[in-house]
């Protein structure tokens, strides 16, 4: 078979030359190849015995381009420019990407069921989920979209309200069944066959826990009763499905649980919080049409 533009380097050698010419040092360089510094080195080394004629002058590790590399590097620049557009031309567009960033707890009953749905209508496209309990990094720059529990006041970003909703005790109905059977919530002293109360830690200030929960209802002091620890919210309603416990439910976190029947309210005292799930998006950027469709979808599919 005929070999064809024997004149020309390897095309790997014209993108390592290019990149130390448009970089401050051969680390910068290396870093963008994502190879080692010594490699680029050796590949610039290998380029200028293929050209019979050096393209720097050294000075220790430090290059400096010279006359002949300078007019080199211009050229080259163009050509990798030119084929770039060429190639553009032909490939298939790349998928866009809506990256959106949500605590665990409503990223796991809530967003992913209503990501399914988006996903089955006409404007899906490809969506990235990063699952964070910390507010600082839910608000990433690399985010396009961001559910913050907050009182609706972020800096840099428009919030629009997601969820709301109640903090009620609930369980299953057998346990639910159980803790009115004892009176628990009554304000009575433990007997000994009382459903236990699942606690978890406060992760954020911004979360409200059951001792939160207590102090700000009035309720009955119920520090005496037993307690499952558990290691987060999720975890915390993961035990009270399997009848495990009581937990502290959000009404509208746990809609789809509530529903069913999986889990069922105990008593009529509940807490509105003065915070809320807020979807927010980056104030004064412009939205892709994906990140917009997403964003309508999930506001005005509560």
């Amino acid at each position: 078979m005929k070999s064809y533009r024997k004149s020309l380097p390897p095309l790997d050698s014209l993108l390592f030359f290019n990149a130390v010419t448009k970089n401050p040092s051969l680390n910068s360089a290396a870093d963008e190849l994502f190879v080692t510094q010594a490699a680029v080195s050796k590949r610039i080394q290998r380029f200028e015995e293929w050209l019979g004629t050096p393209l720097f002058s050294r000075d220790g590790r430090a290059l400096q381009i010279n006359e002949a590399g300078a007019g080199l590097a211009a050229d080259v620049e163009m050509a990798l420019d030119f084929l770039e557009r060429a190639i553009d031309k032909v490939k298939a567009p790349e998928q866009p990407v809506v990256r959106i960033a949500a605590n665990a707890a409503i990223s796991m009953f809530w967003l992913y069921r209503h990501l399914k749905e988006f996903s089955l209508s006409d404007d899906s496209c490809n969506v990235s989920v990063s699952t964070t309990d910390s507010t600082a990094e839910l608000l990433s720059e690399t985010h396009d979209l961001a559910i913050v529990y907050c009182d609706g006041k972020v800096p840099g970003w428009d919030a629009i309200t997601l969820l709301s909703g109640e903090l009620v005790p609930a369980a299953t109905p057998g346990i639910a069944k159980l803790a009115e059977t004892t009176a628990m919530f009554d304000g009575n002293a433990p007997m000994g066959d009382e459903p236990a109360l699942l606690e978890y830690a406060n992760l954020t200030p911004d979360w409200i826990n059951r001792q939160i929960w207590l102090r700000q209802t009035g309720f009955a002091d119920i520090s005496a009763w037993s307690t499952i620890p558990c290691n987060s919210y999720v975890h915390s309603v993961g035990k009270a499905l399997k009848g495990e416990g009581i937990v502290l439910a959000s009404s509208d976190l746990l809609e789809t649980e509530f529903q069913s029947g999986k889990l069922v309210r105990i008593g009529e005292v509940g807490l509105t919080p003065k915070k809320s799930y807020f979807l927010c998006c980056k104030e004064n950027a412009p939205l892709s049409q994906s990140t917009a469709k997403l964003l309508d979808f999930l506001t005005n599919d509560t």
